[in-house]
């Protein structure tokens, strides 16, 4: 079943040969591949201004993402590609080449354990220690129970990267919608749409007081996370329970419907 490797894809992540950074660091990278970057911000203060960053890394899992190989030839600086292959593994940058033939929303563990080992070694054996497969099916069949037949939205502010994932999750195997908003700022103007939320299931995933305080306003449900084996266990949930979604929907959580249409028209425009 999906999800259920992730264990052995951290373990076996953790021996891929990974270069030492230092300096300003950016990163970079689309869909299933970049929400590693932002899910890394929550561990290491990545700096947002690319054009002033010493290195880049980039998460693409394909390697033939149009909009990250666009970036990696626009920055002057040094770059390292996280990949599988694809056209990124023909250009004359950095890479750590790891195992290819998923899709990039089942192979999280082969980009986010790299860039973890790259940026903060220290934490790679709590991505292990926080895979539970039954704690985490447990608790995606809670969260479906609360999100079932209304549109679920994720926020955070330090943890937004695993809001952000558990929306990407839903919106590809479940092909539903779903979405995600920032704190502090969704406090200066969303919390007013949840006067008429009635259709709306927010889930607060809380690292700090601001959370809190955004969860009780809306009635949100509220996740709380303080480590890095929260998150990894958070982010395996949120592919079970967009398996649950898909259920719902009859949907094959593997097929894709729109985005390799889009792949192909964004490859055809002149940036």
């Amino acid at each position: 079943m999906l999800y259920e490797d992730w264990k052995e894809q951290y373990v076996s992540s953790i021996s891929v040969d990974v270069p030492s950074v230092s300096g300003e660091v950016s990163c970079f990278g689309m869909g299933g591949s970049g929400v590693a970057c932002e899910i890394m911000r929550a561990f290491y203060p990545l700096n947002k201004d690319i054009k002033n960053s010493d290195t880049l890394i980039v998460l693409s899992y394909s390697g033939n993402t149009s909009e990250t190989l666009r970036v990696m030839k626009e920055f002057k600086g040094r770059v390292i590609a996280i990949t599988s292959g694809g056209k990124i593994s023909e250009l004359n940058v950095e890479k750590v080449l790891i195992k290819g033939g998923l899709q990039p929303r089942f192979a999280f563990p082969q980009l986010f354990t790299p860039l973890v080992k790259m940026l903060r070694p220290d934490l790679v054996n709590g991505l292990i220690e926080g895979i539970d497969n039954e704690r985490a099916k447990a608790l995606a069949k809670e969260l479906f129970s609360y999100i079932r037949d209304k549109i679920p939205v994720f926020y955070g502010s330090t943890f937004l990267g695993v809001a952000k994932r558990f929306k990407q999750e839903i919106n590809e195997n479940g092909k539903y919608p779903a979405f995600f908003g920032e704190i502090p700022e969704v406090n200066h103007n969303e919390v007013e749409g949840y006067v008429h939320g009635e259709r709306l299931a927010p889930v607060v995933f809380a690292g700090n007081k601001l959370d809190e305080v955004t969860s009780k306003l809306i009635g949100a449900k509220t996740v709380r996370i303080e480590s890095i084996r929260d998150v990894s266990f958070l982010i395996q949930t949120a592919g079970f329970l967009s398996l649950e979604v898909a259920r719902e929907m009859n949907e094959d959580p593997t097929l894709l419907h729109k985005i390799p249409e889009g792949r192909k028209q964004v490859e055809r425009l002149d940036f």
